[in-house]
């Protein structure tokens, strides 16, 4: 079921009951309306796919319901400085509604693995309650395979950004590599990034 509306710059947008938008234009229409509720989502990608950038849209459509605990950028208003904290007191401190983790990477590196794995479990519970969403990056060829794998299944949905260069031109593309319960989209997602942020370079989104 969706509704249309417009927003704040006039222009229209589509809505889906029961799902949480993305953040991305386009992305909310490649599927079906956006995330499940109570879903953990994992973001892979370079350190300039994107990653930090979808994060923060991400965060941006509803960030007084959702923590963002920021770990390797620059600070915006309403994010939390976590460079001091451990992964226990940060996914004890989420609160009951949304969390964004930026990056996974930098908990991985400092404290191993297993503390990670142990927060991304216990936030389940809070995410599924509050009907948002667990949100995290990390960063591809900087961990050990099964430490990703380990990862990777714990998540209910997992994302990876893709850039490679063809002479002068950089192509990127998204590929949801999982979505538990759901079909994911059955082809790479070009993307493009521009002053606005992240949206989807396809003909067929909705603007």
């Amino acid at each position: 079921m969706s509704e249309e509306s417009e927003d704040k710059a006039g222009s229209m947008i589509r809505t889906y009951v029961g799902r949480n938008r993305t953040g991305i234009n386009g992305f909310d229409l490649a599927l079906d309306g956006g995330f499940l509720p109570g879903s953990t989502i994992l973001l892979i990608g370079s350190a300039t796919s994107g990653i930090d950038q979808f994060a923060r849209q991400f965060w941006e459509i509803l960030p007084e319901h959702r923590k963002f605990f920021m770990l390797d950028g620059y600070l915006l208003e309403g994010m939390i400085h976590a460079r001091n904290l451990t992964t226990s007191e940060i996914f004890e401190n989420a609160g009951n509604g949304g969390l964004i983790i930026d990056s996974l990477s930098t908990l991985i590196m400092r404290e191993g693995i297993d503390p990670v794995l142990a927060g991304v479990v216990s936030c389940r519970a809070t995410v599924q309650a509050s009907r948002d969403n667990a949100f995290f990056t990390l960063y591809e060829g900087l961990h050990a395979p099964y430490n990703e794998i380990q990862l990777i299944r714990l998540c209910d949905v997992v994302i990876h950004l893709h850039e490679e260069k063809h002479g002068n031109e950089i192509i990127r593309t998204l590929n949801v590599k999982k979505m538990t319960g759901l079909m994911p989209p059955g082809r790479l997602l070009p993307f493009i990034i521009s002053g606005k942020g992240i949206e989807l370079s396809t003909t067929s989104r909705v603007v």
